[in-house]
């Protein structure tokens, strides 16, 4: 008889749908830590919704509960670039997560909709009004950005969150994970960042890969299934009490 596992890990970005006949091979070579199979093997169902956004600019997640097996009480929810900032919502709005883990994700829509993307060499105005964000102009929707701005309600994080990010990303500004760090420091929210020197919005090197990959799983293990023998997270979370 096959054991159903309790733990669930839910993966965040748009519309994966399109992914569900993708096989992956377990590795720690991941540009951004998260392998679905490595986390199969490790003994959690791993959840890939589609989320859509409404008119308001509020996220929809479609089947985020998972199946009925799961023990709610032991849910993690990640995300990076925008699944990271999906993330950074869901974490000031919601009690549903044990555990979070964010990566090179924009915290502040109000600080970047105006900024220079040096990734793609133009304004990121574009992205926020009729991109990927779908706020609208700022000016007719000031509200909106405001409603939708992870860093204005930091201080609602009810569940530990692991942040990392490239020192070198062109794409979002590694200062927008600093920022949402020291505000959930600030807030005595247990957190911990991960600043990676010299790489890109997305892991290049092996040896980054390899670490961001270790300690994603030691992160949802922590809080999900108890496995409290891991130095570098009891240090940090005894800092934040």
């Amino acid at each position: 008889m096959s054991i159903i596992p309790k733990w669930e890990v839910v993966s965040v970005y748009e519309l994966q749908s399109q992914n569900a006949n993708k096989y992956l091979m377990p590795t720690y070579k991941n540009s951004r830590g998260f392998n679905e199979r490595l986390f199969l093997e490790s003994g959690y169902m791993v959840l890939l919704p589609d989320i859509s956004q409404r008119n308001e600019g509020a996220l929809l997640c479609k089947q985020c509960a998972g199946p009925p097996q799961a023990d709610m009480k032991r849910v993690g929810l990640l995300g990076q670039s925008f699944g990271g900032y999906q993330t950074n919502f869901i974490a000031t709005r919601s009690n549903r997560f044990a555990a979070y883990i964010s990566g090179a994700s924009i915290s502040d829509v109000i600080d970047t909709s105006f900024a220079f993307n040096y990734n793609f060499y133009f304004a990121d105005y574009w992205r926020y009004e009729d991109g990927q964000f779908r706020l609208g102009d700022f000016v007719a929707q000031k509200q909106k950005y405001w409603d939708n701005n992870p860093l204005y309600y930091a201080h609602q994080v009810k569940a530990p969150m692991l942040l990392w990010t490239g020192t070198a990303d062109k794409n979002v500004n590694p200062e927008q994970t600093r920022s949402f760090y020291d505000a959930l420091r600030k807030y005595r929210k247990p957190v911990i960042a991960l600043f990676y020197k010299d790489e890109m919005h997305s892991l290049t090197r092996n040896p980054a890969r390899r670490d961001l990959s270790i300690r994603m799983l030691e992160w949802m293990g922590y809080f999900l299934k108890d496995q409290k023998e891991v130095s570098w997270i009891q240090k940090q979370m005894k800092e934040a009490q």
